[in-house]
């Protein structure tokens, strides 16, 4: 099994407000993500934004207690009911995600999936739920892919990622 690490309570709930405030309020959303077929909303070029890449990224190599060569892309997904991702691996050695969504009920469900293989018949590997505050680090080139929120969940299931370049160990 390759690195699929999950961490719950990640931020402070001042940094995780700030975090969903800024996606819910900005009007940076796009329905272009996900592949023609299956689209869902898109939150892109965060790494321009100074709160993004310099104050979070420093939150999250702390609190992960790990210094990586650099980062690549950093976005939101945004899905409603219905949406559901599609298999994929990721570019960048690492991804991170978190989920700054301040209230969900496993009810909701939303998932992350990931898969055993890239093939189309795949089978599920491992299942992590959506949780609030929750952030999950994993080797890029796992295949996985975000389950669409259930209809009685009527808002967006948002994850927030950072495509990570090569861990460097902390002294």
């Amino acid at each position: 099994m390759k690195l699929i690490e999950v961490y719950d309570d990640f931020f402070s709930k001042d940094i995780q407000h700030q975090i969903y405030t800024f996606l819910m309020d900005t009007g940076g959303w796009r329905l272009h993500g996900g592949n023609p077929i299956n689209r869902f909303w898109h939150f892109d070029e965060l790494e321009k934004i100074d709160y993004f890449n310099d104050f979070l990224y420093k939150e999250i190599t702390s609190k992960l207690n790990k210094n990586f060569e650099s980062f690549g892309r950093i976005y939101a997904n945004g899905q409603t009911s219905g949406q559901c991702g599609t298999p994929h691996i990721d570019d960048g050695d690492l991804t991170f995600l978190y989920y700054p969504n301040p209230e969900w009920n496993i009810n909701f469900q939303g998932h992350l999936i990931f898969l055993k293989s890239d093939a189309a018949d795949s089978e599920v590997d491992r299942i992590v739920e959506y949780k609030s505050n929750r952030a999950i680090l994993f080797d890029g080139k796992v295949p996985h892919y975000a389950d669409a929120p259930s209809r009685c969940y009527n808002d967006l299931r948002i994850s927030l990622a950072y495509k990570l370049w090569s861990v460097k160990q902390v002294d």
